[in-house]
């Protein structure tokens, strides 16, 4: 008797250990076929999927984490991450706007009904240290937010890395917490926002007006030069703009000029690493 018990244990082990060796390279290939990078517009593109929704990550050829910074973009309503991606050619811009940075680009809500998908900068930023072969840099952190991205901006306010913010046409709600995050407070460095209105222009001109320290200009440069110091240094920067609610993020000529004036460096030409060689297409969005 003790000897057939013995022998339905060792075929239950057995049968066990069959399974996990059966599941085990399929989990690996899974992960890895979504998380190689491959090149894309003079850099390295990686687009990971998390319990989050997906996540895109690029950095350019030049990329140097011991001085890069980190760009996180939130896109608005009636699109996706993977939609903004491709349709409003996230990469390029970023290539565009010549930051040596990690770029971030974030699953949000579509619509007021869905809830925020990264609540926490700790949490998203950790879940990039875990998943992409880029190092995180320990440089400035710039939030870019179109539209409803704001909501996600709000629950990031308090973070003591969210210290620079570009905010596109997204002053839907939400003045009263921008306006604390705004003034200076003791034992944190300066915030700086750069907020920018189409149809959004009503709210913005009145939180400018009940904004000190503001420098304000009619139209969005087509150069980063254009911009004068008290402009680039100024708490609140606020930018009326000549291209419409949707055409500011699918134009390519507003997100790369506003990321030269925020604290990350440019590329340095002389300074490059090894690309990666990338052995799997992600997954089609």
């Amino acid at each position: 008797m003790k000897g057939h018990f013995r022998i339905l244990i060792f075929a239950g082990l057995a049968f066990v250990s069959a399974v996990g060796r059966l599941a085990f390279p399929v989990q690996i290939s899974s992960q890895q076929e979504a998380e190689d990078a491959r090149p894309e517009a003079d850099g390295e593109h990686l687009r990971v999927e998390t319990e989050y929704g997906p996540l895109h990550l690029w950095c350019p050829t030049n990329y140097d984490p011991r001085t890069a910074g980190t760009v996180i973009y939130i896109h608005g309503y009636f699109t996706s991450v993977d939609q903004t991606w491709a349709d409003d050619q996230l990469a390029m811009q970023f290539r565009d706007s010549d930051r040596n940075a990690l770029f971030i680009a974030i699953q949000a809500p579509q619509s007021n009904g869905e809830d925020v998908s990264w609540k926490s900068v700790d949490e998203l930023l950790q879940t990039v240290r875990d998943r992409a072969p880029f190092p995180l840099p320990q440089g400035p952190l710039v939030v870019v937010g179109h539209s409803g991205g704001f909501r996600t901006i709000l629950l990031w306010l308090p973070d003591p890395r969210v210290q620079n913010i570009i905010l596109l046409d997204g002053l839907y709600r939400g003045q009263a917490e921008f306006h604390y995050w705004l003034r200076p407070h003791p034992h944190t460095q300066p915030h700086r926002m750069v907020l920018v209105s189409s149809d959004t222009w009503r709210q913005a001109n009145q939180f400018a007006r009940h904004t000190s320290g503001t420098a304000q200009r009619k139209s969005i440069p087509t150069k980063p030069s254009s911009f004068t110091a008290r402009e680039t240094h100024a708490r609140l920067l606020y930018l009326r703009s000549q291209y419409d609610h949707s055409e500011m993020i699918s134009s390519g000529k507003v997100i790369p000029v506003l990321l030269q004036i925020t604290p990350i460096k440019a590329l340095a030409a002389e300074k490059s690493r090894p690309a990666a060689t990338p052995q799997h297409k992600p997954p089609p969005a």
